[in-house]
């Protein structure tokens, strides 16, 4: 075993004295041909097979890369449409807000501003809920408006929230003058005909396209804008002559609306 070893080691070393000595004379180029030819292409082949794997990984990696971009950009857009959405919801309250001071300013009341929350499930639209009740101080009998107009009185109180009872029903009653003729009568509600100006005596003047306002009842304040005379009916012969008002709010939209408490001192 000693001698098989001593043997190999001697038969490398004579192998490694004539490849020195090969190359020394300069007659080494078949080897460095069969060389080139045989294991530079296998060389090249494999530089290329690792350089195509490195880019199949990279190529993999940016499109990871590039589906955790479109992620975040969704989220980031999202959240912009949040924003111009809330932003676009405060503009439209305050839109509300500086009409109703517009129409406030020459009555002094003063206002509890209240968001609907739900409406009575039927085609006439009767009631509404509004988010404030006894805790802020709201009383029944107290008039409702929005955008200076009223809409309704409160009915019903609890404690963070009141039924509004909406002056299209045609139980709701409320007395009311014509602003230029100064005609006394009472308002009624009418299911999709507007509102009805009645018992105005004969001997009053109601005239097509005057305002109808509250004349000052219970908890309602004077002059609150109620609607607008579209045409009267008068006979002869009867005791009373009536008149069909245009309401001037969209009872059936209603977002925002203010509680009258009182008037400002």
């Amino acid at each position: 075993m000693k001698n098989r070893s001593i043997l190999l080691v001697g038969i490398a070393a004579a192998i490694a004295v004539i490849i020195i000595v090969i190359n020394a004379a300069g007659i080494g180029w078949p080897f460095r041909l069969v060389h080139d030819q045989l294991f530079n292409p296998v060389g090249a082949r494999l530089v290329s097979l690792r350089n195509t794997i490195t880019g199949e990984f990279s190529f993999l990696g940016s499109i990871s890369r590039l589906g955790e971009d479109n992620k975040n950009l969704q989220s980031e857009v999202l959240d912009l449409r949040n924003q111009l959405s809330a932003l676009k919801e405060v503009g439209h309250e305050n839109e509300l807000l500086r009409a109703q001071l517009n129409f406030n300013s020459r009555l002094n009341l003063q206002l509890l501003p209240s968001r609907v929350v739900s409406t009575e499930p039927d085609d006439s639209r009767r009631f509404i809920t509004i988010d404030r009740g006894s805790s802020s101080g709201v009383q029944v009998g107290q008039a409702v408006i929005s955008s200076g107009v009223l809409v309704g009185t409160i009915y019903q109180v609890n404690d963070y929230s009141s039924k509004v009872f909406l002056v299209s029903d045609p139980d709701f009653r409320i007395r009311a003058i014509g602003q230029d003729g100064r005609a006394q009568g009472i308002v009624r509600g009418q299911i999709g005909q507007g509102y009805s100006f009645e018992d105005v005596a004969q001997g009053e003047v109601v005239t097509q396209g005057e305002q109808i306002v509250s004349a000052g009842s219970g908890l309602v304040p004077q002059g609150i804008l109620i609607g607008q005379v579209e045409g009267v009916t008068k006979a002869d012969n009867a005791v009373f002559q009536s008149a069909s008002l245009k309401p001037l709010v969209n009872l059936n939209t209603l977002e925002l609306v203010f509680v009258v408490t009182g008037l400002k001192q």
